[in-house]
C-alpha cells in the first residue's frame, strides 16, 4: 500500500478572482505521524513532541482530531512565514502566522475533513482537510510554509510539514485555501 500527500493553493482576491493556483506532492511527514499511527495501531506507549517543543508519552487509543475551528490557531493547517528546510524531528512551523488582524496575522477559518472517498475501480482513496486564511492585516503577507497541526492525547502535534517551493504574497483582503489530500493506494 501506498501512502502519499498532496498539497493544493489557491488565493482568491477580494473580487473573488482566482489570482494563484498551486498543487505540489508533500513530502514532509515528520516522525511523529509514524509513531501516532503505531501507538494506535499497537497500543504501546510512544513519546511524542508537541508544537510547544515539550515531549509527552502517549499509549495509543486516542483521539486523533485536526477539525480546528475558526479564529484559533493552535492546530489544524497552520501556515507560517519560515524558510527552514523541513526535518522529519521538526515539532512545529519555524514562524507560525499567528490568527488576527494586525499586521503579519491571518484570520484562521475552521478545519473541514471531507468524507473518505473510495474507488474500487483502481484501488484507491483519500481524505481532504481543507482551511480558509483572510488576509485582512491591512498589507501583504508572505506564506513559505504549511503544515498539518493534530490534536492526539490533548496535545497539539505537527505530522506534516512543508517548504513550499515558491513563497506566496498574499494580498490584503485575499483569502488563501489550503487543502492536504491523503491518498491511499493498493
Amino acid at each position: 500500500m501506498n501512502v502519499k500527500a498532496y498539497l493544493k493553493i489557491k488565493v482568491i482576491n477580494e473580487k473573488g478572482k482566482c489570482i494563484y493556483y498551486r498543487r505540489y506532492r508533500s513530502r514532509s511527514f515528520v516522525a511523529n505521524f509514524i509513531k501516532m499511527i503505531f501507538s494506535d495501531l499497537s497500543r504501546q506507549s510512544v513519546t511524542l513532541v508537541n508544537t510547544g517543543g515539550s515531549a509527552y508519552s502517549t499509549s495509543g487509543g486516542s483521539a486523533l482530531s485536526v477539525t480546528d475551528g475558526s479564529n484559533d490557531n493552535s492546530y489544524g493547517i497552520q501556515i507560517g512565514t519560515g524558510t527552514t528546510a523541513p526535518a522529519i524531528t521538526d515539532h512545529s512551523l519555524t514562524q507560525l502566522i499567528p490568527n488576527g488582524t494586525s499586521a503579519g496575522q491571518m484570520q484562521y477559518g475552521a478545519v473541514t475533513v471531507m468524507s473518505p472517498a473510495i474507488n474500487t475501480t483502481n484501488n484507491t482513496g483519500y481524505i481532504t482537510v481543507t482551511r480558509a486564511f483572510t488576509n485582512n492585516s491591512g498589507g501583504s503577507i508572505t506564506v513559505s510554509e504549511v503544515g498539518l497541526v493534530a490534536n492526539f492525547s490533548g496535545q497539539n502535534t505537527l505530522i506534516i510539514h512543508d517548504l513550499l517551493p515558491t513563497p506566496i504574497t498574499v494580498p490584503n483582503g485575499s483569502t488563501l485555501s489550503i487543502a492536504y489530500e491523503i491518498q491511499i493506494a493498493t
